[in-house]
């Protein structure tokens, strides 16, 4: 949710800074939150996912400066404007199916992480000195609700009890977002340009 809504805001140099945090939060998916889930971690995950596949080859695009092909950048901005589509479409498709189990569990842990996480994005920006609209972008990024890969990820490696709260916590924090959201990117707007 929060690559489309920094495109929004901050346009392509948004959508720049903001697939970068998303590519570290999927890193971290695979990584430590299978490591959580799981309680073991195993490299063939990270063998088998193909997005990281995607980091490795773009950082090493980075890296070396290399100039990436016109037709191969066109096809990459297509593919994102409509994985931006698909991706809220399936964020709908998946709020639908989910259930609260504990209204007050969940609302704890919801606020918590919607509340939380701009605090801890300030803080960041704070410790890395960061000014413009890469400090704004992370602090829009921060504020997004618990995200449904955590519920992929406990569905595949964790036992029921846990993924229904997941599940709890990812409704709870979505609905919230929609009060939160506005007012992190009107501050981002406003002080971060």
């Amino acid at each position: 949710m929060g690559i489309p809504i920094c495109l929004f805001a901050y346009g392509t140099a948004g959508l720049g800074v903001a697939s970068a945090i998303a590519s570290v939060i999927i890193l971290l998916h695979f990584t430590l939150g299978v490591l959580l889930a799981k309680k073991s971690f195993s490299f063939e995950i990270l063998i088998k996912n193909m997005p990281i596949y995607g980091i490795i080859i773009s950082v090493i695009f980075l890296y070396f400066e290399w100039d990436v092909p016109g037709y191969l950048e066109n096809t990459t901005f297509l593919l994102t404007y409509a994985t931006i589509f698909l991706v809220l479409m399936s964020l709908g498709i998946a709020l639908s199916r989910l259930k609260v189990v504990s209204w007050t569990h969940a609302s704890i842990l919801g606020a918590v992480r919607v509340i939380i996480g701009p605090l801890i994005g300030f803080g960041l920006i704070k410790f890395l000195n960061l000014n413009g609209f890469a400090a704004g972008v992370l602090l829009i990024q921060s504020c997004m609700p618990s995200a449904v890969l955590t519920y992929l990820v406990g569905s595949m490696y964790s036992e029921r009890k846990v993924v229904d709260s997941v599940a709890s916590v990812i409704v709870t924090s979505t609905v919230m977002s929609f009060i939160t959201i506005p007012i992190v990117v009107f501050i981002s707007l406003k002080y971060f340009q």
